[in-house]
């Protein structure tokens, strides 16, 4: 059983593209965190974790991505065959656009695992290749944002999973260099995996530069370390 929960909920999250102006269609990130979680579930075993981003926005809404960050998902699953991983590595590209207070997102996200995925790993883990492909469409109004990701592929190597989809709300509230935020998120997993709720509470601050986040996270889950509340802090840079 922890071997699907793992599975199928160990992924990178992305929130929507900003609509706001850039003085350059080029823009990256990096950061570190004390914990990668992603729709609630550790991706890291609860250890830290470097990631970090490139994005290019065209003036029509066009945008094109990469963020990669390190994880230990994998290898925790494995228990005789090594598959070598160590990174998750996304590919995205969309279109953001914003009418007044309105905002929407669409796009295609592709989550890669780059590793030595064959039979005798597959045969060691029950899973099959990890690499996901989801589509999403976003829309937003104010400080209200809601997301639908859905899997065109299994989801995260679990097997009879394609067509498992998330559903995340958030708001956030902006207070001079702080901003305020919530989520909650269901996960809808078909095949032998089980759907679940997440949810985050927190604040990121800006100072000199840097954005200095603590979040806590939880998820409805019972009887899962890796899905357990906790608190997570983060310090991350946007060039």
């Amino acid at each position: 059983m922890r071997k699907l929960i793992v599975a199928s909920a160990f992924i990178a999250a992305l929130p929507l593209a900003s609509a706001a102006e850039e003085t350059s269609p080029f823009s990256a990130n990096a950061s570190i965190t004390s914990d990668y979680a992603y729709r609630g579930i550790s991706q890291t075993d609860e250890r830290p974790a470097l990631q970090g981003g490139f994005d290019f926005k065209h003036g029509s809404g066009l945008y094109v991505g990469v963020w990669g960050s390190s994880i230990s998902w994998l290898r925790d699953a494995e228990t005789d065959e090594s598959s070598g991983n160590s990174v998750e590595l996304d590919l995205y590209v969309g279109y953001s656009q914003s009418f007044g207070d309105f905002g929407i997102d669409v796009g295609v996200l592709q989550y890669g695992y780059p590793g030595d995925f064959d039979r005798k790993w597959r045969d060691d883990t029950g899973l099959k290749n990890p690499n996901t492909t989801e589509g999403y469409a976003g829309a937003s109004w104010k400080f209200v944002s809601f997301k639908y990701s859905h899997a065109f592929t299994h989801l995260f190597g679990t097997p009879d999973s394609k067509g498992s989809d998330y559903f995340d709300l958030s708001i956030s509230h902006d207070i001079e260099n702080l901003t305020l935020a919530a989520h909650v998120g269901k996960q809808r997993i078909f095949g032998p995996g089980k759907s679940y709720i997440d949810w985050k509470l927190g604040a990121t601050y800006k100072f000199a530069g840097f954005d200095f986040g603590l979040h806590y996270v939880d998820t409805d889950i019972d009887h899962e370390d890796l899905a357990e509340g906790r608190i997570i802090f983060s310090i991350g840079r946007s060039f």
